[in-house]
C-alpha cells in the first residue's frame, strides 16, 4: 500500500512540475482547446444519449503544431461516434461501450478502445479522420 501511495505522490509531483514549466501562453492555449472540446462532447452526448467524458493528453504534443488546431482533430472521434449512433444498434453499442475519450498525439494516427476508454492519437497531417474512426468503431463495438 505504501508503494502505491508513493507512486501517486510521484505522478502528482511530476504532473505539477510539467504544468508549472509551461508558459502562460501555453496554458491559455491548452485551456481554450479543452473548452472547445467540451462543447463538441456536449453535442455528441446529446445526439448519442451518452455521458462520455473527453480530454487531452498533452504530453506528446509536437513543439511545432504547424497551425493545426487539436480540438478539431479530436472532434473526429466524436463525429465518428455520432455517425455510429445514427443506427439504433450502433447507438446502443456506443452507450454501452464508450465512457471516456483521451486524445493524445503520436507519430501515426491510431485508435484503441479498451475497457470503455478510447485512446485516440492525433497526427496533424492525417485526413478523413472521422471515416477512420467510424470504420474502427463499427469493427470493434
Amino acid at each position: 500500500m505504501k508503494y502505491f501511495a508513493g507512486l501517486i505522490v510521484l505522478f502528482t509531483v511530476a504532473g505539477a512540475a510539467t504544468v508549472h514549466s509551461q508558459s502562460l501562453k501555453e496554458r491559455q492555449y491548452f485551456a481554450e482547446q479543452e473548452q472547445e472540446l467540451a462543447k463538441e462532447v456536449s453535442s455528441a452526448n446529446q445526439r448519442c444519449e451518452t455521458n462520455v467524458v473527453a480530454n487531452f493528453d498533452w504530453s506528446g504534443m509536437p513543439p511545432d503544431r504547424q497551425g493545426a488546431i487539436p480540438y478539431r482533430y479530436c472532434r473526429a472521434v466524436l463525429v465518428g461516434m455520432q455517425r455510429v449512433c445514427e443506427n439504433p444498434l450502433g447507438k446502443d453499442a456506443v452507450k454501452q461501450k464508450i465512457k471516456t475519450i483521451t486524445c493524445g498525439f503520436g507519430p501515426e494516427r491510431s485508435i484503441i478502445l479498451k475497457d470503455g476508454a478510447i485512446d485516440y492519437k492525433i497526427k496533424f497531417e492525417s485526413a478523413n479522420d472521422a471515416a477512420y474512426v467510424v470504420e474502427y468503431l463499427e469493427n470493434n463495438l
